[in-house]
């Protein structure tokens, strides 16, 4: 099992403290500075990491019953077939 805890965090660049990597993207880092990229990076990381999850809680097999039903046991139904 792996468990991953809610983490909020809060970056900025100090040089360019307007740079939001949701809006503006990898274009608009300005000369190559390494600490938007890097705000860039964990953006796009942390989108990967929550598009996986998602993806991984969809499986068919994993769906939660409703609340009152019962499995049909296959031999029960034999019986009734004449």
């Amino acid at each position: 099992m792996l468990k991953i805890g809610s983490v909020r965090w809060k970056g900025r660049c100090t040089k360019h403290s307007g740079y939001n990597p949701e809006l503006d993207g990898p274009g608009a880092i300005r000369g190559g500075c390494r600490r938007c990229q890097l705000l860039y990076d964990i953006w796009d990381h942390h989108q990967k990491m929550v598009r996986l999850i998602r993806e991984f809680g969809h499986r068919e097999e994993d769906t939660v019953k409703p609340k009152g039903a019962t499995a049909v046991d296959e031999r029960q139904l034999s019986l009734l077939d004449g």
